[in-house]
């Protein structure tokens, strides 16, 4: 795929044009602004909890509303649920969430505007294949998806339903691990092998969503979507969020910096910012970070660059030399670290006999100052960016010094005026995610005059482990919970990041329940999952090592596995 196959343009901000999809009284994609979703916790059985949580979520400010829909009696009184939110003049779009039951799909596409599926465990695919003996083709296959779907789609066509397909990086299909591995091309290809099926059943009310935790990922696998429907000549609008973004800051710049770098290349129509509190509490958060990237429309040019270094669907690091500790093989450095080099102008550059870093905004890179770092490897490059759009001005300046055969480290310098902690916090991270995820920038120095360093520096190393290039702190994937969730998983997550929380490096991860649990926790140490009413289940990467310990014994027990384990170190 070409580098800027996902998108219009790598250097101008603009809003993909994708098909508008209408869900109920709103419509989704082509000009319909970027919508906001939250999803109840409740009970989805008890129609009072959940109409009164839908308010707060729409209150808010949400569009639309989602349910967890695990069986025909969820399904069944979602209709309950829509119809006490319409008679107290809600109109807001419901959706009902399907895991494994094509049964309730059925039944609720009835009963809201909108019904997601998860093609990772609609069609009971785990039942059907042999991985061993890979019994079943693509065609095959092809023609098992039409089957299960066809009845689902003439419901939805009967009462005017969308459906969302929605892949999860933590629940892909047997055939597919089986043939793609747990790989974005997997996550890729479970996608549109559903859409293929929609389409030849001429269903096109269809939105789309891929996620995962790995913010890394997630960003990956939704540019290779986008492209293949831009190649496929059908562009579905695309919901957009980090799964198990975790709770309180971590959770916001996590989300910031993996929705933020899809939104800054003109990619989402839906965002939602999935976080371990209360469901009305993520709405303001997605509100704020749609707005910010939007308000770089019209934002001033920027010179386009050779684009062939480019590489948005893999993970490359940019390849540069040391200075001092910056660039190389180095962990990315934070703005106390470079705080200690010698700052120079560009008339210094050749000259420059120790570290040292040079301030350079895009239009200064020119043949004189090409010739000085080409002469001279002592000096590391701070892009200083004059537009309202600097992540696509900073992305500008590395392909250009790429394209000029110029490998000096280069650093990203923010500047931001917010006085509330978290709106700066939200916009680092929506502007700096892109530059980590892509492997752009060897470091991040953030100025804001209303922060102190230890804010400055706390964000900047959060905005870095949120896009896995520096750890320094245990991290935490935790779900936002739903009504599958039976403990109380916003107190649990408090509780394991305080106690947890000093093993530096050491992924744990925090789960509501099975759906996405094992899944989500491929890539984490230790797993918290729940397996019952107040109970719960431990797991060592995918193995499970506890099943369905009383609740009250959990973390002492993960503690125990730990230690055992050798990774266990008390606090200082």
């Amino acid at each position: 795929m070409e580098a800027q196959s996902f998108t219009d343009s790598l250097f101008v901000y603009n809003r993909i044009k994708t098909n508008q999809i209408p869900v109920g009284e709103i419509t989704i994609g082509g000009n319909s602004p970027i919508r906001i979703q939250s999803m109840t916790t409740t009970n989805t059985n008890n129609t009072e909890e959940s109409v009164a949580q839908a308010i707060r979520i729409i209150e808010a400010g949400g569009d639309v509303v989602r349910l967890t829909t695990q069986g025909r009696a969820e399904a069944e009184n979602i209709r309950n649920i829509h119809d006490m939110l319409r008679s107290q003049g809600y109109l807001t779009p419901i959706v009902a969430d399907v895991h494994f039951n094509p049964n309730a799909a059925l039944i609720a596409a009835a009963n809201v505007e909108k019904v997601r599926i998860n093609p990772g465990n609609f069609t009971g695919e785990r039942k059907l294949f042999d991985a061993s003996a890979n019994n079943i083709t693509d065609e095959e296959w092809q023609a098992t998806i039409v089957a299960h779907l066809k009845p689902l789609v003439d419901i939805c066509l009967q009462n005017n339903t969308t459906l969302r397909i929605g892949v999860n990086h933590g629940s892909l299909s047997d055939r597919i691990m089986a043939k793609y591995g747990d790989t974005p091309e997997g996550m890729v290809a479970s996608c549109t092998e559903y859409i293929k099926a929609l389409e030849s059943l001429n269903f096109h009310n269809i939105v789309i969503s891929i996620k995962s935790s790995n913010t890394r990922v997630m960003v990956q696998t939704v540019r290779q979507l986008m492209a293949t429907m831009r190649h496929n000549g059908n562009v579905y609008p695309l919901h957009l969020g980090v799964t198990e973004a975790g709770s309180d800051t971590e959770g916001r710049i996590k989300s910031a910096a993996g929705i933020g770098a899809l939104l800054i290349d003109g990619i989402g129509d839906t965002i939602r910012v999935s976080l371990t509190e209360a469901p009305e509490a993520e709405v303001p958060v997605a509100i704020q970070l749609a707005e910010y990237i939007q308000s770089k429309h019209g934002h001033t040019p920027i010179a386009p660059a050779d684009d062939s270094s480019y590489s948005p669907f893999e993970y490359n690091k940019r390849q540069t030399h040391n200075v001092g500790h910056i660039g190389g093989q180095n962990k990315p450095a934070t703005s106390t670290e470079l705080s200690a080099y010698q700052h120079i102008t560009k008339e210094q550059i050749a000259q420059a006999t120790q570290p040292s870093l040079v301030e350079l905004r895009y239009n200064e890179l020119t043949d004189e100052t090409l010739l000085a770092l080409q002469q001279n490897n002592n000096v590391a490059i701070v892009g200083v960016p004059a537009t309202t759009n600097p992540t696509a001005e900073l992305r500008a300046m590395t392909l250009w010094l790429n394209q000029h055969n110029i490998d000096a480290p280069f650093v990203a310098k923010l500047s931001y005026t917010d006085a509330k902690a978290e709106t700066f916090q939200l916009k680092a991270a929506a502007d700096a995610g892109l530059l980590f995820i892509d492997g752009l920038i060897d470091g991040l120095i953030l100025e804001n005059p209303y922060a102190t360093p230890l804010l400055i520096n706390e964000t900047e190393l959060q905005i870095m482990q949120a896009t896995n290039v520096r750890f320094e702190r245990a991290e935490f994937i935790s779900c936002p919970a739903c009504g599958r969730t039976l403990y109380n998983i916003q107190l649990a997550t408090q509780k394991i990041k305080q106690t947890f929380g000093h093993l530096k490096g050491l992924k744990i991860a925090v789960m509501g329940c099975i759906v996405n649990g094992i899944g989500e926790m491929a890539d984490a140490d230790y797993g918290y999952v729940g397996a019952g009413p107040g109970k719960i289940s431990l797991y060592k990467g995918k193995q499970q090592i506890k099943r369905a310990l009383p609740e009250s014994e959990a973390i002492s027990e993960l503690i125990e596995i730990i230690k055992t384990d050798g990774l266990w170190t008390e606090k200082s």
